[in-house]
């Protein structure tokens, strides 16, 4: 895999949603994202907003299968390879920021006639979780397969507001920084390379140790 950090202009992503398709140029050739749940493998990267304010260039990190190319309307300011190898009981220092959420049933599914139920005839919706005590245990059951959280801080954020074909929207996000214990070696690379949660076109999901 390959870890580069890179700067967009602000005037190309002054709407949050255009960053992702911004992020795809560096990456042509690359398959779309297909995955159909989330045990399929992830194509495409991830990516983390490090820097994001109001008239100045937007600052990510993104982690990538292939090494991105040059574009000119994206600045890369530095990349490499990393091959990380976790072992079983590694003590090692993660960083996540994500979308924590829980799906409930919509009781207002007329109000958006386009709406379609799942297979048990239901509508369901995400709702952010915003008490720290419910997303430090949304973590937990996200990685528990994986490893052990020995410590975390939470540290929630402001909404994030977007446009995405003339309606708007918003995501509720957290980061998560601490210690962990690894159980699985190879389900902790698969949540490194498939990300947690939803939300990623967004800059949510990369978990970085």
């Amino acid at each position: 895999m390959f870890i580069s950090r890179v700067e967009i202009p602000w005037s190309a992503v002054q709407n949050p949603y255009e960053i992702h398709r911004r992020l795809w140029r560096l990456f042509p050739g690359e398959a779309s994202e297909s995955r159909q749940n989330r045990h399929d493998e992830r194509h495409g990267f991830l990516f983390r907003m490090e820097d994001y304010q109001a008239g100045r260039p937007a600052r990510c990190l993104v982690q990538s299968r292939q090494r991105p190319t040059s574009v000119p309307s994206i600045q890369t300011l530095g990349c490499r390879e990393f091959h990380p190898r976790p072992q079983v009981a590694q003590r090692l220092a993660f960083l996540l920021t994500a979308n924590p959420i829980k799906t409930i049933v919509d009781t207002q599914q007329d109000a958006n006639p386009d709406k379609r139920p799942n297979k048990q005839n239901q509508f369901k919706c995400r709702v952010p979780l915003i008490q720290e005590e419910q997303q430090r245990a949304w973590l937990a059951r996200q990685l528990t397969a994986a490893v052990d959280i020995e410590s975390v801080t939470v540290l929630p954020h402001s909404p994030l507001y977007f446009r995405k074909g003339g309606q708007g929207g918003k995501i509720v996000t957290a980061t998560f920084e601490g210690v962990l214990q690894v159980k699985a070696p190879d389900g902790l690379l698969r949540m490194m390379e498939s990300g947690i949660g939803p939300a990623k076109s967004f800059g949510c999901g990369l978990l970085l140790v």
